[in-house]
């Protein structure tokens, strides 16, 4: 299929806004946008970012926050946040902090809660 011309880039639109304004979330980001006729969503927005903004500070972020040795873990007798003698299976009404961490990230990244439970709507829709 052919490439659509004429309209503006809107990912190079969304990296430029971010030059100009880093601390930027993507529904702000978003909003901007649309008011100069560029409509894009917020989980749009979050994707442009985390693919081409900022890979080599991630890459360093993930070299320093590198986790203790194989032989440190098995010293301490237990899981990373997990009493000695827990299961890694949740009952239906707890969530360990861990998740609810991963949560909040996931929400940030796609802009709203309402945008990550559409995600996770359309999710279960393939997987069910």
């Amino acid at each position: 299929m052919a490439k659509k011309s004429g309209g503006p880039n809107k990912s190079q639109s969304i990296r430029d806004y971010y030059a100009a304004n880093p601390d930027a979330k993507p529904m702000e980001v978003a909003a901007e946008l649309s008011k100069k006729g560029i409509v894009v969503t917020p989980a749009f927005v979050s994707t442009v970012k985390s693919t081409t903004m900022g890979k080599s500070a991630k890459k360093s972020a993930r070299k320093s926050a590198k986790k203790p040795a194989v032989s440190a873990k098995k010293s301490t007798g237990a899981k990373r946040g997990r009493p000695v003698g827990s299961t890694n299976k949740a009952t239906s009404n707890e969530v360990s902090l861990d998740s609810l961490i991963q949560v909040k990230k996931i929400v940030e990244e796609m802009g709203s809660v309402q945008d990550a439970k559409n995600a996770l709507t359309a999710l279960e829709k393939l997987m069910g």
